[in-house]
């Protein structure tokens, strides 16, 4: 699994909400222009699922990410721009303060189910959990085991049919210090790009 993680400086909002459980309520937009509802839908279960567990409830909404909102839309493309490295599944541009953009190659990941003998709800709900997770912490980073390993094995494939496949105590621990410090208006201290499981030198654009 491998990520590119792209910052844009925006204006600050406050988010995200707390939900009646004391959940942290994040608002995930599911394009229903192209063919993302069609290969990410069916792990929408998954992904909620993975989340719940650490405390953050997805509200999921049809229809592309309204502009200025909170929340993160994500969608498909047809195939992976020439630019990124041939293992990376997916990209995310963080847009800090006013949510983020993920976008999945399906050309990358339509092959696994079969490759490593995985039902495709099952992919598309670990990927849309990777790429979530990265957002929501706010850093590219990897983890050296579980969800945020920068390159998933075939015993990680097996691990996730079998629902032992989850986010490490430090993910956790970023993923809520990310979402608390977007809600406060603060901007990451770290940022930076990278698709292949390394921290790289930091790249930041600002609008």
């Amino acid at each position: 699994m491998k990520f590119r993680l792209e910052v844009l400086i925006l204006a600050a909002s406050v988010w995200p909400a707390l939900g009646q459980s004391g959940m942290t309520v994040v608002d995930v937009y599911l394009n229903g222009h192209d063919d993302s509802e069609v290969l990410l839908w069916p792990g929408r279960t998954l992904a909620s699922g993975l989340f719940e567990k650490i405390g953050v409830h997805l509200k999921w909404h049809t229809g592309e990410r309204p502009g200025g909102q909170t929340g993160f839309g994500i969608r498909t493309t047809a195939c992976a721009p020439a630019s990124v490295n041939p293992g990376a599944l997916a990209s995310a541009r963080l847009l800090e303060g006013a949510g983020g953009d993920i976008t999945i190659y399906a050309d990358r990941i339509l092959p696994l189910p079969t490759q490593f003998h995985i039902l495709p709800d099952v992919v598309a709900g670990y990927v849309m959990a990777h790429e979530l997770a990265h957002v929501m912490q706010g850093v590219a980073r990897h983890s050296e085991s579980g969800i945020l390993k920068a390159q998933w094995s075939r015993e990680n494939y097996t691990d996730m049919t079998l629902r032992k496949f989850a986010f490490t105590p430090r993910d956790v621990e970023l993923i809520h210090l990310g979402l608390r410090d977007r809600a406060a208006g603060r901007r990451p201290e770290r940022t930076s790009e990278t698709e292949s499981g390394r921290l790289e030198r930091p790249h930041l654009e600002k609008q």
